[in-house]
């Protein structure tokens, strides 16, 4: 007797929003949750009507209860069997076409962003550099984990098609604290290779992979080399969508120092607070290089001293590849950025980057989260020279915008100091939108100047 996939049905008149294409459904908007269902498996979606709506994921335990895969009722590679390794591998071969037309093809970056690209609770990382590539895969959802091996076969197929498997790895990472909300539990790092598929042993790849130099794209069509920490770093390792963002103010700060010249100034000061592993300020240098504005000054401030480490390595590694060297001088601060910090010139930055963590992770912080950003936002805003560019992001998917808007302007108060809003950014392209999944829509940027004088 041929296998039967479970179905589930949306209640009567709970059907719109679905029906409008967003990927979620929640539990109160089905009938019933079938018994025996198991979190992660495979099901059918319909609606009150008993017409087809979709497939996906279901999870009993979960406020999510179905996850969208596919709206198609023939789609390929989706049986009462769950899921296989060619329904992902074609999924992955679109969303790889589709950042070719971003990216250069040894240039590292997001290949799969969850809900955007039709994999809800998936995310992939591809790092590279000239000879190697590394998939770092995040799976935040019970369905995604119950799918580990068809996704790295598929991987594997992947790397295969584009010549990546004499030198390339996968790094499975399964320390995601949001992977508590599906009632998955944390689990080591896990490293294979592309080449066989099999486990990665040797401790100098492994320690390698803790120290990872990879390409991003830089300043007009250059490619700009960074390192970081893939098996134990934040998130994946390091974070691709902050990438437009680095751009707008690279953009504002070429336009302005072409204007107004660079003679009359002293040196550039720069302040990355909450820097990580020195991204922006790494970025900046090639402006600082291209407009001749030195000598400077790059002040990173973060709480993880593994972190500034990295923020160190990166910035001098680049100021060397940009024959700068003897006229940047870096500085690491380990400090709390919502404590008092001492050392800090007040007034006395060309640029400031308040670039922290997510500071809301629920509803109930959301409170004590805005808090922290007005006071983060302040002492960016009160540290900026007169004149001076000053970027503020959040990655909290819980501070709206009309709340970020808030915050700033609480900041600015606070600060007493005339500050103009001249730019908003934008997630990097690999983080592209679908405005009917809102939940997606994370990241906020805003730009400033503060005012020369009153």
């Amino acid at each position: 007797m041929a296998e039967k996939m479970r179905q589930i049905r949306l209640k009567s008149k709970e059907e719109r929003r679905f029906k409008q294409g967003h990927p979620w459904v929640y539990s109160n908007e089905l009938q019933e949750v079938p018994k025996g269902m198991e979190p992660g498996e495979l099901v059918s979606l319909h609606d009150a009507g008993g017409v087809f709506c979709a497939y996906g994921f279901g999870h009993p335990g979960s406020l999510i209860s179905f996850r969208e895969l596919s709206r198609d009722a023939a789609a390929p590679g989706l049986s009462p069997s769950g899921v296989e390794a060619r329904f992902f591998l074609e999924r992955f071969r679109v969303a790889w076409a589709f950042r070719k037309s971003w990216f250069q093809s040894r240039q590292s970056m997001r290949l799969i962003y969850g809900e955007a690209d039709g994999l809800s609770g998936l995310v992939i990382d591809r790092f590279c550099n000239s000879e190697q590539t590394v998939y770092v895969i995040q799976p935040h959802s019970a369905g995604m984990d119950r799918s580990l091996p068809v996704i790295m076969e598929a991987i594997l197929k992947l790397g295969a098609e584009n010549s990546e498997s004499r030198q390339g790895w996968i790094v499975l990472r399964r320390d995601a604290s949001s992977r508590e909300r599906e009632g998955l539990t944390r689990e080591p790092v896990r490293v294979v290779r592309l080449s066989d598929g099999q486990d990665e042993v040797d401790a100098s790849v492994l320690d390698s992979l803790r120290s990872f130099r990879f390409s991003v794209p830089g300043v007009m069509g250059s490619t700009l080399d960074l390192s970081a920490d893939l098996l134990s770093g934040q998130k994946t390792g390091f974070f691709f969508d902050q990438l437009q963002n680095i751009r707008l103010l690279e953009t504002l700060l070429l336009r302005k120092w072409r204007l107004e010249g660079t003679g009359a100034r002293k040196e550039t000061r720069i302040l990355d607070l909450c820097s990580y592993v020195g991204q922006w300020g790494t970025h900046l240098l090639q402006v600082l290089a291209e407009r001749q504005a030195l000598p400077a000054v790059i002040t990173c401030v973060d709480a993880s001293e593994p972190a500034l480490r990295f923020a160190e390595k990166n910035l001098n590694e680049a100021a060397k590849q940009l024959g700068i060297a003897d006229q940047v001088r870096v500085e690491c601060l380990k400090a709390d950025v919502l404590d008092p910090i001492h050392g800090l010139h007040e007034g006395g930055y060309d640029v400031v980057i308040a670039d922290p963590p997510a500071f809301i992770k629920n509803r109930k912080s959301i409170p004590q989260g805005k808090q922290a950003y007005a006071s983060l936002f302040q002492t960016a805003l009160m540290r900026a020279r007169p004149g001076g560019l000053v970027a503020c992001c959040s990655c909290s998917q819980l501070l709206s915008n009309e709340d970020f808007f808030e915050v700033l302007g609480k900041a600015t108060r606070r600060s007493k100091r005339t500050v103009r809003w001249i730019a908003q950014g934008a997630p990097s392209v690999d983080h592209f939108s679908r405005l009917e999944f809102q939940e997606g829509h994370y990241l906020k940027c805003q730009i400033a100047q503060v005012a020369e004088s009153p």
